[in-house]
């Protein structure tokens, strides 16, 4: 998920845009869905043959996920995992800056609460009343709609699937657990003759929405459908692709050809094209939530207007939901109300740390997600008992709209263009970044595959074997030295020259790459990044403007391709690498750099 702090992966959970003022849908007309030029290991055996050269992002990048995601043996399906990120990073459309780290102030009251790695944040075990503040308001909370991270911890208050996340042990020294939610129990797995996975889930009595009427199999079912469908074009119906059908699904208008139904009230009958190991995960994932009947396929449904009669089936219910705040109150009728302790959350928004902060130290906020820069380095001294840094699954990094024509009279074909954006990529100085920008404990990164996740049959860290020779080296140099980083700044002035852009070699600096605007989300975090690689990018000679928005137009902004380079990051929605891969695939709504789209 797209993550709006400097922190947050997964889903789940920013990075900075860099917008030209006259750039928008007008202007991009490259047509990045018609450039064959891409190449890739579709077979996974360490070579590029002949036939896996000179295609399309469609019918390369987009083949080898749907490999992927059919492959059950997991050494050889970490192998074309590995292979698709190669051919990512190839594109220079994504350059990586550092893996996240989560950093937030909490009260010592308030025990109940939890995180967890994929950015959610859980409230609803911390008795009474109280105000957090973990982003500006959102852009909606349709489960089948949102892609953030903040959305999602709303959604997960709100709403439950067939499974939830739990927390075993004291915070944050734990663990956070999968169980059944909706369902009574683990589910009857019937392995077919065909290779397809059929799973029998067996609802809890009893089940209702929030407004008292009962809530059935068929719900679950009827929401899957609306996700995936085209009336609701929601960015991740390709999650739906496990399920059998999926992939016919997300092109019809009802989600018709999705192989799950509901054999009574209370079950619900679904089959996988073949085994998937994270299958459970996608089940505690908003986007697999059931939704009311009512719900439109706007998702107006879910705002601020419609709050006096919104329905959901979570622990929690809307109280009130106003351009300052959203306020929650206990579901009377959620199936295990002993679970909730809270009798009122007040998620205020704002995107402005200092003033977190000072509410935070007034004790009118008993949290707050975002700490500003100046505060970072003595937070854990300032705060005893109340700092928390803890790891996530997530990668802050800047994407470059691969259709956007800012670049295109130098550079005017797609290898030049990808040269100019793995040169930029080499300029800046990671380490510099994480030690004295962000200052969060994070690590910078050499790929886009977040570290943490875990390797082939959970052994050793996915970063580990990343890079395209799959040794751990990644794609570039972040060890910590003057020489490594002179080295890559070497070879990013070269790459910038391959592109066809002139460069004084007495000044040390390129004289005609095209001014360039950087978007970012309002942020103090997001802004002292974004004045680094302004200030690392002038030193050779390169412009780059800064431009802000907020949240939710940010995120509009940059879903729409009206950008030339943006802030991003994005928290994995489930523990696989996979979750960080199948973004990118042509028919993707998180596609934000536009890999094969027209």
């Amino acid at each position: 998920m797209n993550n709006k702090s400097k922190k947050i992966l997964v889903g789940l959970i920013g990075l900075m845009p860099v917008v030209l003022a006259s750039c928008g849908k007008a202007a991009t007309s490259n047509n990045n869905a018609a450039y064959a030029g891409y190449q890739v290991d579709l077979d996974g055996d360490g070579t590029i043959s002949a036939s896996e050269k000179n295609l399309t992002w469609a019918n390369s990048y987009d083949a080898i996920i749907k490999k992927i995601k059919g492959t059950t043996d997991e050494t050889q399906r970490f192998k074309l995992m590995h292979a698709a990120e190669t051919e990512l990073m190839s594109t220079g459309a994504i350059c990586p800056l550092y893996y996240y780290t989560d950093l937030f102030l909490k009260k010592t009251s308030m025990t109940g609460f939890f995180s967890m790695p994929l950015g959610y944040k859980f409230f609803y075990g911390v008795s009474g009343s109280f105000t957090a503040c973990i982003a500006s308001a959102p852009g909606t909370i349709d489960p089948a709609l949102n892609t953030t991270v903040d959305g999602g911890t709303y959604d997960e208050h709100l709403f439950e699937g067939l499974y939830r996340w739990s927390y075993e042990g004291a915070y944050p020294n734990g663990a956070v657990k999968l169980v059944p939610g909706l369902a009574a129990a683990e589910p009857a797995i019937v392995a077919n003759s065909d290779g397809t996975v059929t799973y029998i889930f067996t609802l809890r009595d009893g089940l209702k929405w929030s407004d008292g009427t009962a809530l059935m199999a068929g719900d679950i079912v009827r929401s899957w459908k609306r996700a995936v469908s085209t009336a609701v074009t929601s960015d991740y119906n390709y999650l739906f692709e496990a399920i059998k059908g999926g992939a016919d699904a997300e092109g019809e208008a009802d989600g018709a050809s999705l192989d799950a139904k509901a054999t009574d009230d209370k079950t619900v009958v679904v089959t996988l094209e073949n085994a998937c190991s994270y299958f459970k995960e996608l089940l505690a994932f908003p986007t697999f939530a059931p939704v009311p009947a009512t719900a439109d396929a706007t998702g107006d449904w879910a705002g601020s207007k419609k709050a006096s009669t919104f329905v959901c089936n979570g622990p929690m219910k809307i109280k009130s939901f106003g351009t300052d705040a959203i306020v929650f109150e206990p579901n009377p009728n959620y199936y295990d109300t002993a679970m909730v302790k809270a009798t009122e959350i007040k998620f205020a928004f704002s995107d402005d740390a200092t003033a977190m902060l000072n509410s935070y130290k007034t004790g009118s906020y008993q949290m707050i997600d975002e700490i500003p820069q100046a505060e970072i380095a003595t937070a854990a001294t300032d705060y005893p008992g109340e700092y928390f840094n803890v790891g996530q699954l997530g990668t802050y990094y800047v994407c470059f709209n691969v259709n956007n024509v800012a670049f295109n009279k130098v550079a005017d074909t797609e290898p030049k263009r990808e040269s100019l954006r793995t040169g930029l990529s080499y300029l800046i100085n990671r380490n510099y970044i994480v030690t004295s920008v962000t200052q969060g404990g994070e690590q910078p990164a050499n790929g886009f595959v977040s570290k943490g996740l875990t390797g082939p049959n959970s052994v050793g860290d996915w970063t580990d074997t990343n890079g395209a020779n799959q040794d751990g080296k990644g794609w570039i140099d972040v060890t910590d030295t003057d020489a490594a980083f002179a080295a890559n700044v070497e070879k990013g002035i070269a790459a910038i020259k391959a592109a066809g852009y002139s460069y004084d070699e007495t000044a040390k600096k390129f004289t005609n790459v095209p001014s360039f605007e950087y978007l970012y989300n309002t942020s103090e975090a997001h802004k002292a990044i974004a004045e680094y690689l302004q200030s690392a990018f002038a030193k050779y000679g390169i412009t780059m403007n800064l431009k802000n928005q907020d949240w939710a137009t940010f995120v509009a902004t940059r879903k729409s391709g009206d950008f030339t380079i943006a802030r991003n990051g994005w928290l994995c929605d489930y523990n696989d690498p996979i979750s960080m891969l199948d973004m990118w695939i042509s028919t993707s709504g998180n596609d934000d750099v536009q890999l094969g789209k027209a």
